[in-house]
């Protein structure tokens, strides 16, 4: 009778085991991979001060950048990445025929550079040096050559950081958000870095990038000599609350990646239809 109880409780177990582990993996429809510490992180999460609800269907998952996810994707790890419009169109030139953007906006945003609370005269001045340069068409040709390969891109050097130094301006981003940042061997490239160098050199200072994880650029403003932070920022109130925003200089969007076979969207012409597809509504 023993042997039997215990057979019993044995198969018990066993099917408790399965069916806890068949909920676990029903738990989410998709699994999307973002870039940590983003918009798209908060976009599919959800996040009441960025008025985002998120997705509880699915499985959001960081990566350090977005080539990372994409090549998850194509490995069949996730099923999706969500990420800014022009990087994501950068990571499908560069994996074509393999993979494609759903060209509508998820989101509306702005990008600015962040500086210093306690630099009122910097941000003052990284203003007046946006708009000249917005004027004269240098801001639009730096643009064109990133976006319409109107140009060489030769990359920005780095000085070393001194403290003891008065006359450096620390800039902080993420390099490996294309187009904005991202390195050519020791040099920086991108659309902040070139406006990061022609910013020190109005202001007859020496560039200093340092490079880290995008979600340490924020909070690194004010710290350790970092003046600004350069790095496809979106405004928001939350990070106003620890820097100072200068005037926008770029409008982006979160968007879709899939892979290049998926046809899930193809019909879709709003947003709200490629979110109906994701939350798997009727």
């Amino acid at each position: 009778m023993k042997k039997v109880i215990i057979s019993v409780l044995i198969l018990v177990v066993a099917i408790s085991c399965v069916f806890a582990f068949t909920a676990c993996a029903d738990k989410y429809d998709y699994k999307i991979g973002v870039q940590s510490g983003t918009t798209g992180e908060l976009y599919v999460k959800g996040d009441a001060d960025w008025g985002f609800t998120g997705f509880s269907n699915i499985e959001c998952k960081p990566y350090s950048n977005g080539g990372l996810a994409v090549q998850d994707m194509l490995n069949g790890q996730i099923d999706f990445v969500v990420i800014d419009e022009a990087p994501a169109k950068q990571l499908v030139a560069s994996k074509e025929g393999q993979i494609k953007v759903i060209d509508i906006a998820l989101t509306q945003e702005e990008f600015a550079f962040a500086v210093d609370k306690n630099q009122p005269a910097l941000l003052a001045e990284v203003n007046e040096f946006l708009a000249a340069i917005k004027a004269n068409g240098t801001f639009e040709a730096i643009l064109d050559k990133y976006f319409n390969g109107e140009g060489e891109i030769v990359g920005v050097d780095s000085a070393t950081y001194d403290a003891n130094k008065t006359n450096q301006l620390v800039v902080a981003t993420n390099a490996a958000f294309a187009p904005f940042e991202y390195k050519i061997g020791n040099k920086f490239a991108g659309i902040d870095m070139e406006i990061a160098a022609l910013l020190a050199e109005e202001l007859n200072m020496e560039l200093v990038i340092q490079d880290m994880d995008f979600d340490a650029v924020v909070s690194s403003v004010g710290a350790n000599g970092v003046d600004m932070a350069m790095a496809g920022l979106t405004v928001n109130a939350e990070r106003e609350k620890v820097v100072n925003f200068a005037d926008a200089y770029y409008n982006a969007s979160q968007m879709l990646i899939v892979k290049a076979d998926n046809t899930q969207f193809d019909a879709c012409t709003t947003a709200a239809e490629v979110e109906a597809i994701l939350k798997k509504a009727a």
